[in-house]
């Protein structure tokens, strides 16, 4: 009787750590912030706009952000600009890494994503929501304000 009660304790308690910890990795909890999310505004005709912002791993787990969609857009890609020999060239990625604990920051002349043929251009002021898919298979709808950035210095050698 004795060795029964205790295997059920022990099937229990097993069964309690299992389902513990599988709660812990829940797609609630990925442990992906998003900061400072931005569009930067454009000319009314303008084919395209770029979209900013810092993404936080406060995970355990390397991961990637794979895609992005906004509505009203032809298409959303991922960017990084490169210094091709001297000059500076937007180049699709198929996705951006971010390391486990770290972060990167999205900005002009670095990472970025792409908001390609706009049904309308956004005014400053207004906000695009765009969702930010990652590989661990989480998803965030993200409201970026659209404002004014920083001029682009380009130097030529």
């Amino acid at each position: 009787m004795f060795y029964k009660i205790k295997t059920i304790i022990l099937a229990l308690a097993a069964f309690a750590g299992f389902t513990s910890s599988f709660a812990m990795s829940s797609p609630q909890s990925t442990g992906i912030v998003i900061q400072d999310p931005w569009v930067r505004s454009a000319p009314s005709n303008a084919p395209a706009l770029g979209a900013f912002m810092k993404i936080h791993n406060n995970s355990n787990q390397n991961v990637k952000l794979i895609s992005a969609y906004a509505e009203g857009y032809k298409d959303v890609q991922l960017h990084r600009t490169i210094d091709d020999g001297g000059m500076m060239r937007m180049v699709e990625q198929e996705f951006i890494p971010v390391t486990a604990k770290g972060k990167v920051h999205l900005k002009p002349g670095s990472w970025h994503v792409m908001l390609i043929k706009p049904e309308k251009v956004p005014a400053k002021g207004e906000v695009v929501l765009i969702t930010l898919k990652f590989d661990n298979g989480s998803s965030q709808a993200v409201k970026f304000k659209v404002r004014k950035g920083k001029k682009m210095m380009m130097h030529h050698h």
